[in-house]
């Protein structure tokens, strides 16, 4: 009888737990145009000890604009408007502006256009049907590791593994696919009274 060595037959079960996965995302991304969600973002630290933890909300227009809205304890915004992105940090009465990344450098919009993940990273192999996992091409990435967790076709969080030996996940609730996002979500007026750094 013919017996398939155990390795292979492990590597053929990684393999179709990532598909599996990857059908996931392809069948949330179809026809979406718009999302919203609130989320819950928790940092570890290299020794795996929280640093950062947070909730706020999250809206998403295709093609890429999307806005962050960070509350308690560090309220902040992070409005993409398709061609700059802003980023305001309320305590330090400062507002950054840059030339928006390109799509590659994001891996939300993964979310939002799978395409990416064929174009900019590499899907690593897993055991788990429910996540998917992939690692950026390019050296010059901000992030090493990223993993997608999904419930039935729906996305609930991503976890992100730096280069510093860091770990971000971030939640996300009550998602909500195509909503009416008022057009105003992704034009950022800069507060009256504060620092405006540009190039940063």
């Amino acid at each position: 009888m013919n017996r398939i060595p155990l390795f292979l037959f492990a590597l053929c079960l990684c393999t179709e737990a990532w598909a599996d996965a990857r059908e996931r995302l392809d069948r949330f991304a179809e026809g979406l145009t718009a999302l919203s969600a609130e989320f819950s973002q928790l940092t570890l630290d290299e020794n795996g000890r929280p640093s950062d933890q947070s909730t706020g909300y999250l809206y998403f227009q295709d093609p890429d604009r999307f806005r962050w809205s960070y509350g308690e304890p560090f309220p902040q915004e992070m409005v993409a408007d398709g061609e700059k992105l802003w980023h305001y940090d309320e305590s330090l009465e400062q507002v950054t502006v840059r030339e928006q990344p390109p799509a590659a450098e994001s891996p939300l919009l993964v979310l939002t256009r799978p395409e990416l993940l064929d174009r900019f990273y590499r899907i690593e192999a897993s055991d788990d049907d429910h996540v998917l996992t992939f690692r950026p091409l390019s050296d010059d990435g901000e992030f090493e590791q990223a993993s997608l967790f999904f419930i039935n076709d729906t996305p609930a969080a991503l976890e992100l593994a730096d280069r510093f030996g860091q770990l971000t996940r971030i939640e996300l609730h009550d998602l909500i696919r195509n909503p009416e996002l008022d057009p105003a979500l992704f034009q950022f007026v800069i507060p009256a009274g504060v620092d405006v750094l540009e190039g940063y």
